[in-house]
């Protein structure tokens, strides 16, 4: 074959490529991620995000250089500027460091700090004392229009034998603490809808009624299975899980009136996931940091949104997805 020969053979093969690569779904079908905020306005390790249509709320720092440095706490950041506030006062009262202990309802923010779950005005005010009691370091928070809904995860280790530990609830503007529910096996990944509260524990999803009763079994895993991170939409829940002899965990998709779960991803990093109408939007792992990747409700085909971030936390408003990168925030639009 000459020169001019082998030269339109690689064109043509690498025509073929390109065509033949346009649709796995490996790169972004839409615009990068953009950074909202980050290390230059004074953002530090920032371990929990909640959001609403004007802010993302914060906790960030917590460790010794960051106490010194006063930058450990809880931050209001603007979404359309970039603009962080302090709302608290981190060096005495350090916030969660882990993601499960921040929510916001239409009027307040909620955060578990210094062995109570506060509150303070989203539009400006100062913190009130919601619970003191029965609060531990690692907490998972939901609410509803009523009250606040927890449970003390703690920190559990592998052969950790577990006692019991409730779901607590407290009216929201303060009051008593109740136990919501009897005593559950290492309960965690709260969440609430407009009739029941559920949550996980290491092997089920369970559910009761807000007006009482007992908890139920939603999803009960397989032999050896454990599940973890827990969210919802109108219909079902989206959660992670672990097959008896695996490294990699599952993602997995069942009706909240319990029945065979679907897979969504056989493997993903397991962290928060958010669901919208028609997607949900995950980390996968990428080398040593992850992708941000998105996959409809029922399943199909993963685009991939972008890469090389680290990172844990990730929310949602009605048009845009956030998550963090160590330092920073990030956004993209659905």
């Amino acid at each position: 074959m000459n020169n001019k020969g082998a030269f339109l053979t690689v064109i043509l093969v690498l025509f073929v490529l390109v065509l033949g690569c346009a649709g796995v779904g490996s790169g972004p079908k839409w615009s990068k991620v953009k950074k909202v905020a980050g290390k230059e306005q004074k953002l530090a390790h920032v371990s929990g995000l909640v959001v609403d249509d004007k802010f993302a709320y914060v906790s960030v720092g917590g460790n010794l250089a960051d106490q010194s440095e006063g930058l450990s706490g809880v931050r209001k950041v603007s979404i359309e500027t970039g603009a962080v506030t302090v709302i608290d006062d981190g060096v005495k009262n350090l916030p969660q460091s882990d993601y499960g202990g921040m929510v916001v309802d239409d009027k307040y923010l909620y955060w578990n700090t210094g062995g109570s779950i506060l509150r303070m005005a989203k539009d400006g005010g100062k913190p009130e004392a919601v619970a003191s009691e029965n609060v531990g370091v690692g907490l998972d928070i939901a609410v509803d229009n009523e009250k606040v809904y927890w449970a003390n995860h703690g920190y559990y280790s592998s052969g950790q034998k577990e006692s019991g530990k409730p779901i607590y609830s407290v009216p929201k503007s303060g009051g008593k603490v109740e136990a919501f529910a009897d005593d559950q096996t290492a309960p965690h990944c709260v969440v609430a809808d407009d009739k029941f509260v559920y949550w996980l524990t290491t092997t089920s999803i369970m559910k009761q009624e807000k007006k009482g009763g007992q908890p139920q079994i939603v999803y009960k895993a397989g032999d050896g299975e454990i599940v973890d991170e827990l969210s919802q939409d109108a219909d079902s829940f989206y959660f992670g899980v672990l097959p008896k002899g695996n490294s990699r965990w599952g993602l997995r998709k069942v009706s909240k009136n319990g029945g065979e779960p679907v897979t969504l991803m056989k493997t993903y990093s397991l962290k928060p996931v958010v669901v919208d109408d028609a997607n949900v939007y995950f980390f996968d792992e990428d080398g040593s940091n992850d992708a941000v990747c998105r996959i409809s409700k029922n399943g199909g085909e993963v685009s991939r949104i972008d890469r090389g971030y680290s990172s844990g936390v990730i929310a949602q408003t009605k048009t845009a997805v956030f998550f963090a990168g160590l330092d920073d925030i990030y956004s993209f639009t659905k």
